[in-house]
Protein backbone atom coordinates (compact mmCIF):
# COMPACT_ATOMS: atom_id res chain seq x y z
CA UNK A 1 0.00 0.00 0.00
CA UNK A 2 1.01 3.60 -0.48
CA UNK A 3 2.20 5.71 2.45
CA UNK A 4 2.93 9.10 0.84
CA UNK A 5 1.52 10.42 -2.42
CA UNK A 6 3.06 13.47 -4.05
CA UNK A 7 0.92 15.82 -6.16
CA UNK A 8 2.73 18.47 -8.25
CA UNK A 9 0.74 21.70 -8.68
CA UNK A 10 1.24 24.90 -10.64
CA UNK A 11 -1.85 26.93 -9.62
CA UNK A 12 -3.71 25.75 -12.73
CA UNK A 13 -7.07 23.99 -12.71
CA UNK A 14 -5.53 21.28 -14.88
CA UNK A 15 -2.95 20.37 -12.25
CA UNK A 16 -5.59 20.55 -9.52
CA UNK A 17 -7.55 17.78 -11.25
CA UNK A 18 -5.05 15.32 -9.77
CA UNK A 19 -5.95 16.27 -6.20
CA UNK A 20 -9.29 14.43 -6.09
CA UNK A 21 -7.83 11.20 -7.43
CA UNK A 22 -4.78 11.37 -5.16
CA UNK A 23 -6.97 12.14 -2.14
CA UNK A 24 -9.21 9.14 -2.87
CA UNK A 25 -6.21 6.82 -3.02
CA UNK A 26 -4.69 8.36 0.11
CA UNK A 27 -7.93 7.90 2.03
CA UNK A 28 -8.14 4.21 1.15
CA UNK A 29 -4.47 3.64 2.05
CA UNK A 30 -4.47 5.96 5.08
CA UNK A 31 -1.60 7.67 3.31
CA UNK A 32 -0.30 11.22 3.49
CA UNK A 33 -0.49 13.72 0.63
CA UNK A 34 2.44 15.94 -0.20
CA UNK A 35 1.63 19.00 -2.35
CA UNK A 36 4.52 20.56 -4.26
CA UNK A 37 4.62 23.78 -6.23
CA UNK A 38 7.84 24.82 -7.91
CA UNK A 39 8.41 28.52 -8.52
CA UNK A 40 10.49 28.97 -11.66
CA UNK A 41 11.49 32.64 -12.04
CA UNK A 42 12.51 33.90 -15.45
CA UNK A 43 13.85 37.23 -14.19
CA UNK A 44 17.62 37.92 -14.21
CA UNK A 45 19.58 37.86 -10.95
CA UNK A 46 19.97 40.80 -8.60
CA UNK A 47 17.96 42.57 -5.86
CA UNK A 48 14.84 42.92 -8.04
CA UNK A 49 15.00 39.23 -8.84
CA UNK A 50 15.25 38.34 -5.14
CA UNK A 51 12.29 40.56 -4.25
CA UNK A 52 10.08 39.09 -6.97
CA UNK A 53 11.15 35.57 -6.04
CA UNK A 54 10.17 36.15 -2.42
CA UNK A 55 6.78 37.56 -3.43
CA UNK A 56 6.16 34.59 -5.69
CA UNK A 57 7.18 32.12 -3.00
CA UNK A 58 4.81 33.77 -0.51
CA UNK A 59 1.91 33.52 -2.97
CA UNK A 60 2.78 29.85 -3.60
CA UNK A 61 2.84 29.07 0.13
CA UNK A 62 -0.54 30.69 0.76
CA UNK A 63 -2.00 28.80 -2.22
CA UNK A 64 -0.72 25.47 -0.89
CA UNK A 65 -1.84 26.27 2.66
CA UNK A 66 -5.39 26.88 1.41
CA UNK A 67 -5.56 23.54 -0.42
CA UNK A 68 -3.97 21.66 2.48
CA UNK A 69 -6.48 23.17 4.88
CA UNK A 70 -9.38 22.13 2.65
CA UNK A 71 -8.11 18.56 2.42
CA UNK A 72 -7.38 18.17 6.11
CA UNK A 73 -10.72 19.60 7.22
CA UNK A 74 -12.93 18.25 4.43
CA UNK A 75 -11.33 14.85 3.82
CA UNK A 76 -9.39 14.24 7.04
CA UNK A 77 -6.23 13.47 5.11
CA UNK A 78 -2.83 14.40 6.53
CA UNK A 79 -1.18 16.87 4.16
CA UNK A 80 2.30 18.33 3.90
CA UNK A 81 3.38 20.86 1.30
CA UNK A 82 6.37 22.70 -0.06
CA UNK A 83 6.97 25.71 -2.32
CA UNK A 84 10.29 25.21 -4.07
CA UNK A 85 12.52 27.04 -6.52
CA UNK A 86 14.30 25.71 -9.56
CA UNK A 87 13.56 23.42 -12.47
CA UNK A 88 10.09 21.93 -11.87
CA UNK A 89 10.90 18.37 -12.96
CA UNK A 90 14.14 18.25 -11.00
CA UNK A 91 12.55 19.76 -7.88
CA UNK A 92 9.57 17.39 -8.01
CA UNK A 93 11.87 14.40 -8.40
CA UNK A 94 14.10 15.57 -5.54
CA UNK A 95 11.11 16.19 -3.28
CA UNK A 96 9.70 12.73 -3.98
CA UNK A 97 13.02 11.17 -3.08
CA UNK A 98 13.59 13.26 0.05
CA UNK A 99 10.06 12.66 1.37
CA UNK A 100 10.10 8.93 0.48
CA UNK A 101 7.01 9.25 -1.67
CA UNK A 102 5.90 5.99 -3.25
CA UNK A 103 3.54 7.48 -5.86
CA UNK A 104 3.33 10.69 -7.89
CA UNK A 105 -0.11 11.65 -9.21
CA UNK A 106 -0.23 14.39 -11.83
CA UNK A 107 -2.22 15.61 -14.81
CA UNK A 108 -0.66 15.83 -18.24
CA UNK A 109 -0.67 19.32 -19.72
CA UNK A 110 0.06 18.41 -23.33
CA UNK A 111 -2.45 18.02 -26.11
CA UNK A 112 -1.71 15.71 -29.01
CA UNK A 113 1.14 14.44 -31.12
CA UNK A 114 4.37 12.90 -29.89
CA UNK A 115 4.68 11.78 -26.29
CA UNK A 116 6.55 14.87 -25.09
CA UNK A 117 3.86 17.16 -26.51
CA UNK A 118 1.14 14.93 -25.07
CA UNK A 119 2.68 14.80 -21.61
CA UNK A 120 3.84 18.36 -21.29
CA UNK A 121 7.42 19.29 -20.53
CA UNK A 122 7.21 18.99 -16.72
CA UNK A 123 5.46 15.61 -16.80
CA UNK A 124 7.95 14.46 -19.41
CA UNK A 125 10.84 15.55 -17.19
CA UNK A 126 9.42 13.80 -14.15
CA UNK A 127 9.01 10.63 -16.20
CA UNK A 128 12.64 10.83 -17.26
CA UNK A 129 14.12 11.41 -13.82
CA UNK A 130 11.91 9.90 -11.14
CA UNK A 131 12.38 6.42 -9.73
CA UNK A 132 8.97 6.83 -8.07
CA UNK A 133 5.99 5.46 -10.05
CA UNK A 134 3.91 8.14 -11.78
CA UNK A 135 0.13 7.97 -12.25
CA UNK A 136 -0.47 10.18 -15.28
CA UNK A 137 -4.06 11.41 -15.56
CA UNK A 138 -5.68 12.72 -18.71
CA UNK A 139 -7.12 16.24 -18.34
CA UNK A 140 -10.89 16.50 -18.28
CA UNK A 141 -12.77 19.21 -20.12
CA UNK A 142 -14.76 20.65 -17.22
CA UNK A 143 -12.92 21.35 -13.96
CA UNK A 144 -14.45 19.90 -10.79
CA UNK A 145 -14.16 20.80 -7.13
CA UNK A 146 -10.53 19.99 -6.36
CA UNK A 147 -11.60 18.38 -3.06
CA UNK A 148 -14.16 16.09 -4.69
CA UNK A 149 -13.46 12.38 -4.72
CA UNK A 150 -13.30 11.04 -8.23
CA UNK A 151 -14.72 7.67 -9.26
CA UNK A 152 -12.53 4.80 -8.16
CA UNK A 153 -10.61 2.67 -10.62
CA UNK A 154 -12.41 -0.64 -11.13
CA UNK A 155 -10.13 -2.44 -13.58
CA UNK A 156 -6.34 -2.18 -13.77
CA UNK A 157 -4.76 -3.53 -16.95
CA UNK A 158 -1.11 -4.66 -16.74
CA UNK A 159 0.52 -5.55 -20.07
CA UNK A 160 3.51 -7.86 -19.66
CA UNK A 161 6.04 -9.26 -22.11
CA UNK A 162 7.73 -11.98 -20.06
CA UNK A 163 10.63 -9.78 -18.98
CA UNK A 164 11.67 -8.86 -15.45
CA UNK A 165 11.55 -5.18 -16.44
CA UNK A 166 7.90 -5.33 -17.45
CA UNK A 167 7.00 -7.16 -14.23
CA UNK A 168 8.50 -4.42 -12.04
CA UNK A 169 5.25 -2.47 -12.28
CA UNK A 170 3.26 -5.29 -10.62
CA UNK A 171 3.72 -4.21 -6.96
CA UNK A 172 2.54 -0.68 -7.72
CA UNK A 173 -0.33 -1.89 -9.92
CA UNK A 174 -1.50 -4.24 -7.16
CA UNK A 175 -1.26 -1.49 -4.56
CA UNK A 176 -3.38 0.78 -6.79
CA UNK A 177 -5.91 -2.01 -7.33
CA UNK A 178 -6.05 -2.76 -3.60
CA UNK A 179 -6.65 0.91 -2.77
CA UNK A 180 -9.52 1.03 -5.26
CA UNK A 181 -10.87 -2.48 -4.62
CA UNK A 182 -10.28 -3.10 -8.31
CA UNK A 183 -9.49 -6.22 -10.27
CA UNK A 184 -6.26 -6.68 -12.24
CA UNK A 185 -5.94 -8.12 -15.72
CA UNK A 186 -2.54 -9.37 -16.82
CA UNK A 187 -2.24 -9.18 -20.60
CA UNK A 188 0.38 -10.79 -22.81
CA UNK A 189 0.24 -10.02 -26.54
CA UNK A 190 1.98 -12.69 -28.61
CA UNK A 191 2.96 -11.89 -32.21
CA UNK A 192 2.21 -14.77 -34.60
CA UNK A 193 5.29 -16.88 -35.33
CA UNK A 194 6.35 -17.01 -38.98
CA UNK A 195 6.79 -20.36 -40.68
CA UNK A 196 8.44 -19.15 -43.85
CA UNK A 197 8.48 -16.31 -46.35
CA UNK A 198 6.70 -16.91 -49.64
CA UNK A 199 9.06 -15.69 -52.30
CA UNK A 200 7.81 -13.93 -55.39
CA UNK A 201 10.37 -14.32 -58.20
CA UNK A 202 9.55 -10.79 -59.33
CA UNK A 203 10.28 -9.24 -55.92
CA UNK A 204 13.28 -9.19 -53.58
CA UNK A 205 13.12 -11.77 -50.81
CA UNK A 206 12.81 -9.09 -48.16
CA UNK A 207 9.42 -8.07 -49.54
CA UNK A 208 7.86 -11.52 -49.63
CA UNK A 209 4.69 -12.04 -47.57
CA UNK A 210 5.14 -13.76 -44.20
CA UNK A 211 3.17 -16.98 -43.71
CA UNK A 212 2.34 -17.59 -40.03
CA UNK A 213 2.98 -20.96 -38.44
CA UNK A 214 -0.40 -21.58 -36.82
CA UNK A 215 0.62 -24.75 -34.99
CA UNK A 216 3.75 -23.17 -33.52
CA UNK A 217 1.82 -20.03 -32.56
CA UNK A 218 -0.81 -22.11 -30.74
CA UNK A 219 1.93 -23.93 -28.85
CA UNK A 220 3.55 -20.65 -27.89
CA UNK A 221 0.21 -19.24 -26.71
CA UNK A 222 -0.34 -22.37 -24.63
CA UNK A 223 3.04 -21.99 -22.96
CA UNK A 224 2.59 -18.26 -22.38
CA UNK A 225 -0.89 -18.77 -20.94
CA UNK A 226 0.43 -21.34 -18.50
CA UNK A 227 3.12 -18.97 -17.23
CA UNK A 228 0.73 -16.03 -17.03
CA UNK A 229 -2.01 -17.96 -15.24
CA UNK A 230 0.56 -19.20 -12.71
CA UNK A 231 1.62 -15.58 -12.14
CA UNK A 232 -2.01 -14.47 -11.73
CA UNK A 233 -2.65 -17.27 -9.22
CA UNK A 234 0.47 -16.35 -7.25
CA UNK A 235 -0.54 -12.68 -7.12
CA UNK A 236 -4.10 -13.52 -6.05
CA UNK A 237 -2.84 -15.72 -3.23
CA UNK A 238 -0.29 -13.21 -1.94
CA UNK A 239 -2.13 -9.92 -2.40
CA UNK A 240 -5.81 -10.80 -2.14
CA UNK A 241 -6.47 -8.80 -5.32
CA UNK A 242 -8.62 -10.44 -7.99
CA UNK A 243 -6.13 -11.13 -10.79
CA UNK A 244 -6.85 -12.80 -14.12
CA UNK A 245 -4.65 -13.67 -17.11
CA UNK A 246 -5.33 -12.97 -20.78
CA UNK A 247 -3.31 -13.88 -23.86
CA UNK A 248 -3.93 -12.37 -27.28
CA UNK A 249 -2.29 -12.97 -30.66
CA UNK A 250 -1.61 -9.81 -32.67
CA UNK A 251 1.14 -8.27 -34.75
CA UNK A 252 0.67 -4.75 -33.36
CA UNK A 253 1.20 -5.03 -29.62
CA UNK A 254 0.26 -1.46 -28.63
CA UNK A 255 -2.91 -1.49 -30.73
CA UNK A 256 -3.98 -4.78 -29.16
CA UNK A 257 -3.38 -3.42 -25.65
CA UNK A 258 -5.59 -0.41 -26.39
CA UNK A 259 -8.28 -2.55 -28.03
CA UNK A 260 -8.28 -4.88 -25.03
CA UNK A 261 -8.54 -1.97 -22.60
CA UNK A 262 -11.58 -0.64 -24.46
CA UNK A 263 -13.33 -3.98 -24.93
CA UNK A 264 -12.76 -5.09 -21.33
CA UNK A 265 -13.59 -1.67 -19.79
CA UNK A 266 -10.20 -1.16 -18.15
CA UNK A 267 -9.94 2.31 -16.65
CA UNK A 268 -6.18 2.52 -15.97
CA UNK A 269 -3.18 0.88 -17.64
CA UNK A 270 -0.02 0.07 -15.63
CA UNK A 271 3.25 -0.36 -17.50
CA UNK A 272 7.00 -0.31 -16.93
CA UNK A 273 9.02 2.15 -18.97
CA UNK A 274 11.87 0.39 -20.69
CA UNK A 275 13.48 2.76 -23.19
CA UNK A 276 16.28 5.31 -22.80
CA UNK A 277 17.24 8.74 -24.05
CA UNK A 278 14.67 11.09 -25.58
CA UNK A 279 11.11 10.93 -24.29
CA UNK A 280 9.78 8.44 -26.82
CA UNK A 281 12.79 6.16 -26.35
CA UNK A 282 12.72 6.55 -22.57
CA UNK A 283 9.11 5.44 -22.37
CA UNK A 284 9.55 2.70 -24.95
CA UNK A 285 7.68 2.47 -28.22
CA UNK A 286 4.79 0.31 -26.95
CA UNK A 287 4.16 2.38 -23.80
CA UNK A 288 4.48 5.55 -25.86
CA UNK A 289 1.74 4.42 -28.25
CA UNK A 290 -0.48 3.35 -25.39
CA UNK A 291 0.01 6.73 -23.69
CA UNK A 292 -1.01 8.64 -26.80
CA UNK A 293 -3.90 6.51 -28.03
CA UNK A 294 -5.62 4.84 -25.07
CA UNK A 295 -7.32 7.93 -23.64
CA UNK A 296 -6.90 6.36 -20.18
CA UNK A 297 -4.86 7.20 -17.09
CA UNK A 298 -1.53 5.39 -17.24
CA UNK A 299 0.57 4.25 -14.29
CA UNK A 300 4.23 4.19 -15.29
CA UNK A 301 7.16 2.84 -13.35
CA UNK A 302 10.70 3.26 -14.61
CA UNK A 303 12.45 -0.09 -14.94
CA UNK A 304 15.57 -0.44 -12.81
CA UNK A 305 17.43 -2.76 -15.15
CA UNK A 306 19.22 -1.62 -18.28
CA UNK A 307 18.46 -3.35 -21.53
CA UNK A 308 21.88 -5.03 -21.31
CA UNK A 309 21.14 -6.35 -17.80
CA UNK A 310 17.78 -7.62 -18.98
CA UNK A 311 19.33 -9.50 -21.87
CA UNK A 312 21.95 -11.04 -19.56
CA UNK A 313 19.56 -12.15 -16.82
CA UNK A 314 16.25 -12.98 -18.53
CA UNK A 315 16.21 -16.15 -20.65
CA UNK A 316 15.28 -15.54 -24.25
CA UNK A 317 13.10 -17.87 -26.34
CA UNK A 318 14.97 -20.73 -27.95
CA UNK A 319 15.51 -20.94 -31.68
CA UNK A 320 12.31 -20.90 -33.67
CA UNK A 321 13.64 -23.30 -36.28
CA UNK A 322 11.18 -25.94 -35.12
CA UNK A 323 8.03 -25.76 -32.99
CA UNK A 324 9.39 -28.34 -30.55
CA UNK A 325 12.27 -26.08 -29.52
CA UNK A 326 10.22 -22.91 -28.96
CA UNK A 327 9.92 -21.69 -25.37
CA UNK A 328 8.82 -18.48 -23.75
CA UNK A 329 10.33 -16.91 -20.65
CA UNK A 330 8.21 -17.02 -17.50
CA UNK A 331 6.91 -13.97 -15.72
CA UNK A 332 9.19 -12.41 -13.12
CA UNK A 333 8.48 -13.19 -9.48
CA UNK A 334 8.41 -9.51 -8.55
CA UNK A 335 7.65 -8.59 -4.93
CA UNK A 336 4.00 -7.72 -4.49
CA UNK A 337 3.85 -5.83 -1.23
CA UNK A 338 3.31 -2.54 -3.06
CA UNK A 339 6.35 -0.84 -1.57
Amino acid sequence: MFTKILVPLDRSTLAEQAIGRAAAIARQCQAELDLVLVHESLLPGGPVHAEHAEMGADIDRRYLEAIASELMSGASIPVTFAAMNGSPAEAITRRAQDEHADLIVMTSHGRTGLSRAWLGSVADGVMRQSAVPVLMLRPIAAPHDRRARQEAFNHVLVPLDGSANAAEVLPTALALAHANRAKVSLLRVVPPLPALVALDPAMPAAFGPIIPDEVATRELVHDVRGHLEATAHRLRERSGVETVAHVRVAEQVADEIVDFAISEAADVIAMSTQGRGASRLLIGSVADKVLRSSGLPVLLRRATRSREDEERTVPLPASTDSPATRRTPGESRAPIDGR
